[in-house]
């Protein structure tokens, strides 16, 4: 539900998928990008933003209609039956079943059908809608919103959502220090919090201290119960919410306001979600949803179990990786479901170094705060060959924290980014004294310490796992001793968030239409900037650039500004390298054809099809 970028996990590598783009476009050398530089590409980058077709056209990228997939049609929701259960999978157990707390997508997948938030993202339009609420009026200066509720909205335990429960949750839990959240920088308007206040129980009020572009997903944050979490906090305190519906909790004592509940969870094994009997939406015929009765997710280690149980027809939906299209392709028949055709993924996956003192110890501290280091190792991921060898041919390469679908997307990243070329990497080191003084292969720094790091992703995600050994092999050629570690996911997290003790890591978010939600993630301040979070001010002179620009292309509803300040801060992102992405993939799921309504979305709660609105033919 949350609309604050979280770590992926299910959506790219779950359902980590390979075929909208075919061959991906052909990456050319550091070299040969030099060489092929002219005028006429840099007056081309001062032109009208181009369309999607034109940015696609540029990078080479050409949208192909592959035999056995069918496209998906995102007109009107058809009107289903209710009844029925669907089974998929899910990678891992779930870190919490706290929507506030939780920052990764083994958790969201899941507790995201739990809650609905006073406003979202139409499914089929994209565009932002009611959802809790049911109208909102924005002031003549633009500076404040009156939002109307629902009438009759109940918790799935049968209490009345009001007003009150959207302002306790900002107020009491979000913007409460004490709790430990993902989505207080929605919040931030510059350096000040916009403010939330109770009208009547049927009406709030949003105050922005200056002009914001991010109302609607200020809004968009899943709704906690005040009459369930208020008496734990006056009891407990604040801290104690931060530990509240953990794995260990009873779920049937979860409450929520989405289309499902949590039904039973058996860890290591399975997750049931079940129709909450009090959910406010109809379909157009006024049958009440969701359609379904049950979700069912099977909990599995790695991606080859999964395309396992849906073969043996186990399961319902699966999300192809490249080799996967080869393997299924053939079996529609059989099997008795169809490929559709997702669209590009929204996500990102990349390679970050840690830059932190906190967490980091010289030399390598001043080696990954070296933007040399970077570039050198960003010389080293070999896009082409990841997406011939890895996505099997159905992918392209990444160079931006934007979807190329946005209209905030700045095509010029293709241009400026360094590319797979080992020479150029082999200068950049040279050049930062980072020699092999010894001759045994390995290069020194000039105190001797060898360059060595330890690379870390998550062991169950068998795209990343083949890219990290790939660096590292790359990386071994021009002398740099990378000890790839494969492990936990919540590990990972754990010290990306908490402790900060890691040196590299392959990971992703999750991507969006619009940027401003990595509020967490690209200024300075947020909690998932990685490479050292929570800034109270920015240690590099380039944060303070991105921080600046932040607020120019947020801070106002011109979206010529916005475009202009996302422009800004992809060129400063690609030029520091503060993390590197790979490549892309497009999304590519097989739905067994008893399933109605297939209108999965990358960039919503419905991005794999699991919404109210599925339903059993």
């Amino acid at each position: 539900m949350k609309k604050l970028i979280a770590f992926t996990v299910a959506m790219l590598f779950l359902f980590s998928v390979s075929v909208v783009f075919a061959g991906g476009a052909k990456e050319k050398t550091g070299t040969e990008q030099k060489k092929e530089a002219t005028t006429e590409k840099a007056e081309a980058q001062k032109e009208a933003p181009k369309t999607k077709e034109a940015k696609e056209a540029e990078a080479g990228i050409k949208k192909t209609q592959f035999e056995g997939l069918k496209d998906i049609d995102y007109s009107a929701w058809e009107i289903g039956k209710p009844g029925g259960t669907i089974v998929v999978t899910t990678l891992g157990d779930p870190k919490s079943f706290n929507a506030l707390i939780a920052a990764e997508t083994s958790t969201t997948d899941i507790i995201n059908r739990v809650y609905d938030a006073p406003v979202d993202r139409n499914n089929l339009t994209l565009e932002w809608e009611p959802e809790l609420v049911k109208s909102w009026k924005i002031s003549d200066d633009n500076l404040s919103a009156v939002f109307t509720m629902r009438e009759g909205l109940k918790w799935s335990d049968g209490q009345p959502l009001t007003a009150e429960d959207v302002v306790f949750t900002v107020n009491d839990l979000i913007m409460n220090k004490k709790v430990q959240n993902n989505m207080i920088d929605a919040f931030y308007v510059g350096d000040k919090l916009a403010k939330v206040e109770l009208l009547d129980k049927m009406h709030f009020k949003v105050t922005l201290p200056s002009l914001y572009a991010g109302l609607f997903n200020m809004m968009s944050i899943p709704v906690m119960p005040k009459h369930i979490i208020e008496p734990l906090i006056k009891e407990k305190g604040a801290e104690a919410f931060n530990s509240f519906w953990g794995v260990d909790t009873d779920v049937k004592s979860i409450v929520g306001c989405g289309p499902f509940v949590v039904d039973e969870y058996v860890p290591g094994q399975k997750i049931v979600l079940k129709k909450n009997p009090y959910y406010w939406k109809k379909d157009a015929k006024g049958q009440q949803l969701p359609y379904l009765d049950k979700i069912v997710y099977l909990i599995v280690e790695d991606q080859n179990t999964a395309i396992l149980k849906f073969q043996a027809g186990e399961t319902d939906i699966y999300g192809l990786r490249g080799e996967d299209y080869a393997t299924l392709v053939n079996k529609k028949k059989e099997l008795n479901f169809e490929l559709y055709n997702g669209g590009p993924a929204a996500g990102t996956n990349f390679l970050v170094f840690n830059e932190n003192p906190a967490g980091l110890q010289e030399p390598k501290l001043s080696w990954f705060n070296d933007r040399r280091f970077r570039k050198a190792m960003a010389h080293l991921i070999d896009r082409e060959t990841i997406i011939n060898n890895v996505q099997y041919g159905f992918g392209f390469p990444q160079y931006s924290f934007i979807p190329t679908f946005s209209p905030y997307y700045w095509p010029g990243v293709e241009e400026i980014a360094p590319k797979y070329d080992p020479e150029a990497a082999k200068k950049l080191l040279d050049e930062m004294g980072l020699i092999d003084r010894n001759g045994d292969g390995i290069r020194e720094d000039k105190d001797g310490n060898k360059v060595s790091f330890v690379l870390q992703t998550n062991s169950n995600n068998t795209v990343r796992v083949t890219i990290g050994e790939m660096f590292a092999q790359e990386a071994k050629k021009i002398g740099v001793d990378v000890t790839f570690k494969p492990g936990d996911f919540n590990a990972l997290v754990t010290a990306l968030l908490k402790t900060y003790k890691w040196d590299a890591i392959i990971i992703g978010l999750t991507g969006s239409v619009d940027p401003i939600s990595g509020a967490n993630v690209y200024p300075s301040s947020g909690n998932l900037h990685m490479i050292e979070p929570r800034q109270k001010e920015p240690r590099r002179e380039w944060e303070k650039e991105v921080d600046k620009w932040w607020n120019y292309a947020n801070l106002t509803l011109d979206e010529n500004k916005r475009k202009e300040g996302f422009m800004h801060i992809q060129k400063i992102w690609i030029e520091e390298l503060p993390w590197i992405y790979t490549t892309n993939p497009a999304v590519i799921y097989a739905y067994k054809n008893k399933i109605g309504n297939v209108k999965p979305r990358p960039v919503t709660r419905g991005f794999n099809g699991i919404c109210e609105y599925v339903y059993i033919k």
